[in-house]
């Protein structure tokens, strides 16, 4: 049985369309994706599993055996893979696929990965989403109160905690603020990959042309260019609970996602509805001052990147 392995991977970020990005590349015919989404295989050096937040522990509590011994049709959105093995049955389907891949949002985050993966793979190429990390962590925070992770309803107040929390890491506390600190995290695999292994995708051009940005990809990773996307399946949407302590308590006890992994996705949708409200009015807004706080907590993060990238990032900024 001939074992196949990835050449391309989805490094991040959290909140920057790498869920969506990851279904519509699925969708073409020589474009091969993991079937568990996030591996965080080339992360497990840097992941301390035993400092997990009891409600991500719930999140990735899988039968990780069993769904690879499976067909694996049905998808599973994030897992910690750990063994060699392991991570090669994920590929185990791959057929006459040209581009074989997987996406990871850890991977950009911490030290070890880039070079892990250019150890495996030193051939690879690289695929960055990167979102303005101001409105990326609103969209976290907004996301984690849908989820119940958190039913503070002061975003600065949430993300000070949050920054200084007593255990720190992936899966530990929500990394607000560190996740949006891209210079080091890019330039990691800029001082490890040749430059022309790696496509920065920049989100709100995403948001803006999503059937062009994926084309680019096609083009980066030298499969038909030609094949259309269907976008049309809107992905990780933004909503509010209705009752925030109810679900924040049937979340943290691992209810939402013990659902998720044992009921089809048509049975989830009632559910949502009753749950969660998708109302734009109701879903709530960065004010000003919090725009203004994060502005000058990346500023000069965001400028060091903008030089390292060359690209212009100043409506960053405004």
């Amino acid at each position: 049985m001939e074992i196949y392995h990835p050449n391309f991977f989805m490094v991040g970020v959290v909140k920057g369309g790498t869920t969506s990005l990851h279904k519509y590349l699925d969708q073409h015919p020589q474009i091969y994706m993991s079937p568990v989404k996030e591996t965080n295989y080339f992360s497990r050096t840097d992941i301390d599993s035993t400092k997990f937040s009891k409600a991500y522990a719930h999140d990735v509590n899988v039968d990780l055996k069993k769904f690879l011994s499976s067909d694996m049709k049905a998808s599973i959105h994030i897992a910690h893979v750990t063994q060699q093995e392991d991570y090669q049955k994920l590929f185990k389907n791959v057929t006459s696929e040209i581009a074989i891949g997987e996406a990871s949002n850890s991977y950009i985050l911490y030290k070890n990965a880039p070079r892990l993966i250019f150890e495996s793979y030193p051939k690879a190429k690289i695929i960055m989403m990167l979102r303005n990390p101001i409105k990326r962590a609103f969209s976290q925070y907004v996301m984690n109160l849908r989820l119940g992770k958190t039913l503070e309803k002061n975003f600065i107040k949430e993300i000070e905690q949050d920054d200084k929390a007593e255990n720190k890491g992936w899966g530990a506390n929500h990394q607000y603020l560190y996740i949006g600190k891209y210079y080091e995290q890019v330039k990691r695999y800029y001082d490890i990959f040749p430059k022309e292994q790696i496509l920065i995708c920049w989100y709100d051009e995403y948001k803006k042309d999503s059937q062009k940005v994926v084309k680019s990809i096609y083009n980066f990773l030298g499969v038909n260019e030609d094949f259309q996307v269907d976008t049309s399946e809107k992905l990780n949407t933004a909503g509010v609970p209705k009752f925030a302590k109810l679900n924040f308590y049937i979340n943290q006890l691992g209810a939402v996602s013990w659902a998720k992994r044992n009921f089809p996705r048509s049975w989830r949708e009632p559910f949502k509805r009753m749950m969660y409200s998708s109302k734009e009015e109701v879903i709530p807004e960065m004010s000003p001052t919090e725009k203004q706080y994060l502005i000058n907590y990346y500023k000069e993060d965001i400028l060091k990147l903008s030089k390292l990238v060359d690209k212009d990032l100043s409506h960053w900024l405004v």
